[in-house]
Parts: C-alpha cells; structure tokens; sequence
C-alpha cells in the first residue's frame, strides 16, 4: 500500500526544506529578479514539491521577504562583528572597519547586492519594504558612526548623509558590476586588489574618514 501524506502537508522527506528553498530562491531571485522567478523554478532547483513554499513561508512573497531578512542578518551581524574587532577603538577606526567588512561581504555573496539593486529600481510594495527592513537601517548605522568619526577628527564633513548613502549603493552597485568592469579595468578579476580598489575609492576617497 502507498503511504499517505499527512493531511496538508506535503512531504518532505526530513530535509530541512526551507532553507533549501530559501538558498534556491536567493540564487534566482537575485538572476532573474521577483516577477521573472516562477515557483516552481526554485522548488525544483530545491529539489522541493512547489507547495512547500506556501506551507513554509505562505507564498511567493512571504519566500522573498525571509530570503531578505535572512540576508539582512547575515549581513548585520558580519558588521557587529568588525565593529567589535580589532583596530583601534576610535570612531574613525571603528568606521574604518565596518565600512571594509561591508564591502567584504558584498563580494562574499555577490547575490545580495544584485538582489537589492533589482528590486529598488523599482516602485512597489517591496521595495518599500526593503527600504524598512534593510537599507534605512543600515544607513542609519553608518551614518551614526560617520557622524562619530567626524566629530572625534574635527573635521567638517559636508553632505555627510548623502556620502553615507552613495557609499552603500555604490558598493553594491560596483559588486554587482564586477564582471562588466573587469572588462574595463585590468587586474579586477584578483579578489584582493578589487577588493582593495573599492576600499581605496568609496573609505578613503569618498567618505575621507581618516
């Protein structure tokens, strides 16, 4: 006799299917943007029944917005962990190091910046929510220690809102680029000396944080 599935819920075989999906969903949404991504594209590539996505997380969108958190914590705690680290303690180093860590992680998981990039081009409910939950906070907190560093060096420092802002979307924007631009600048395939490249002109010559 063939087993049964228990009563709403599709089977799953023990795996853990969520973060299956949401790893499958990362890598497609980030390619293809939300409106292109069909389901069941990424429950395949899951290896996943399709009605585990609404089982899990409630449907499509409810899929994008834990994929989101789940990148927004990642990330957060990356830059809780520099701003902690070692390298001096004063406001300027502190900056210093969040701001490397920032871009450090964008080219560790070059899908989070190409998934950002897509969906605030674009007018909706999600970016709206993106806005909330990702990039107001986190300008917020470059912003609090752009601010800090400013003041600990005595060194006026105009737009500097703006320059926070343009530094995290270039980052992304550049990350995101890379492949274009190691087709104009030589050298950038080596991940230290891009690396190395973006730090030089967003820290040093964008924010001139010290």
């Amino acid at each position: 006799m063939a087993d049964r599935k228990n009563p709403g819920r599709p089977r799953d075989n023990g795996r853990d299917v969520g973060a299956a999906l949401l790893e499958a969903a990362r890598t497609h949404f980030a390619a293809k943007g939300y409106e292109a991504t069909p389901l069941r594209l990424i429950a395949a590539d899951a290896g996943a029944d399709v009605a585990l996505i609404s089982y899990h997380f409630g449907g499509k969108l409810g899929l994008w917005k834990a994929l989101v958190a789940s990148a927004a914590a990642q990330l957060f705690d990356a830059l809780s962990a520099a701003e902690s680290g070692e390298g001096g303690s004063s406001p300027a180093a502190r900056l210093r190091r969040i701001m490397a860590a920032y871009i450090a992680h964008l080219l560790a998981h070059p899908e989070v910046p190409r998934l950002i990039l897509r969906d605030i081009t674009v007018d909706s409910d999600r970016s709206d929510w993106l806005l909330r939950e990702l990039s107001a906070p986190l300008h917020q907190r470059f912003y609090d220690l752009a601010r800090a560093a400013a003041q600990s060096l005595a060194r006026p420092t105009l737009h500097l809102e703006f320059r926070v802002a343009n530094f995290i979307y270039a980052a992304a924007s550049s990350v995101a680029r890379r492949e274009r631009l190691t087709r104009l600048v030589e050298g950038m395939e080596d991940d230290q000396r891009f690396g190395d490249a973006l730090e030089l002109v967003l820290i040093d010559e964008v924010l001139d944080c010290g």
